[in-house]
C-alpha cells in the first residue's frame, strides 16, 4: 500500500505543475513487448512501439530495443542490459526527423504486499547518444501497479486496473544546442488489462504525459507475449 500511495503522491505533484504549454491533441502509442528465457536465469526482452502525435496521425517516434537479462540465483530480482534505436519526428506539418541510439542499464524487483495487488518497480539508467547533441545521461523510475478485477489474482482469463508512473531525471542539463531541466518528465497511466495466459496479455488506457514544457494526454495501446 505504500507504494500506492507513492504513486498517487508523485502524479498529484507533477499535476500540479505550472507553465507548460497544454496540448490538446491526444496521442496514440502502439507498444509490443516480448520476452523469452534463453535458460532458468538467462532471458532476453525486445519492445517496437510506433507513436503518433494524434490518433489520427502525425509521426512522433518509432522505437525498436532489446535487451539480455540475468536473475541472480536466490533473488527475485531481475537485471537487464540493451540497446536501442530511436526515430523522432517533429509535431506539425514539418517532416524533419532526428536520430538516437541509446544505452540502457534496468534493475527490476517485484513488491510482495498482498496476493491481491501485484507490484512492479523498475530503476532504468540511460546513455543517450542524439544526433547533433552531446552524449548525454537519465535516470529513470517506474512503478507498476495490478489490481485484478474478476479473480482474486491475475491468473488466466483476468480483467485487471494497470497503474503506472514513470519519472524521468536528466543527468546533465546542456545538450549542445541548448539546455533543458534535471526533471524531464512524467508519464501517469491508467487502464484496463486483460491476461489470457501466461503468454500473452493486453493493457489499453489513457497516459498523461508531463514535462518543463508540455502537458499532453496519449492514449496506449500494449501487447505483452511470452515466446
Amino acid at each position: 500500500m505504500r507504494q500506492v500511495i507513492v504513486l498517487l503522491l508523485m502524479s498529484v505533484s507533477c499535476l500540479l505543475m505550472t507553465g507548460q504549454e497544454s496540448i490538446d491533441e491526444t496521442g496514440l502509442w502502439n507498444q509490443y513487448f516480448i520476452n523469452t528465457n534463453i535458460t532458468k536465469r538467462l532471458k532476453l526482452a525486445a519492445d517496437f512501439q510506433y507513436r503518433s502525435y494524434e490518433i489520427s496521425g502525425d509521426f512522433q517516434q518509432f522505437i525498436g530495443r532489446a535487451s539480455i537479462g540475468y536473475q541472480p540465483r536466490g533473488t527475485q530480482i531481475k537485471l537487464y542490459a540493451g540497446y536501442g534505436y530511436f526515430n523522432s519526428g517533429t509535431r506539425g506539418n514539418s517532416e524533419s526527423n532526428s536520430h538516437e541510439h541509446r544505452l540502457h542499464q534496468d534493475v527490476w524487483w517485484d513488491s510482495v504486499v498482498s496476493d491481491f495487488f501485484e507490484i512492479k518497480h523498475r530503476i532504468r539508467i540511460e546513455e543517450r547518444f542524439v544526433e547533433n547533441q552531446d552524449f548525454r545521461t537519465r535516470f529513470r523510475y517506474m512503478l507498476f501497479v495490478n489490481v485484478p478485477f474478476n479473480n482474486k489474482q491475475i491468473v488466466d482469463d483476468t480483467y485487471y486496473l494497470a497503474l503506472w508512473n514513470e519519472t524521468f531525471i536528466n543527468g546533465q542539463t546542456s545538450t549542445g544546442l541548448g539546455s533543458v531541466q534535471y526533471f524531464d518528465r512524467n508519464w501517469t497511466f491508467a487502464g484496463i488489462g486483460y491476461k489470457f495466459n501466461d503468454d500473452f496479455k493486453f493493457q489499453a488506457g489513457y497516459m498523461h504525459e508531463l514535462s518543463p514544457s508540455i502537458k499532453k494526454g496519449q492514449l496506449v495501446l500494449s501487447v505483452f507475449q511470452n515466446i
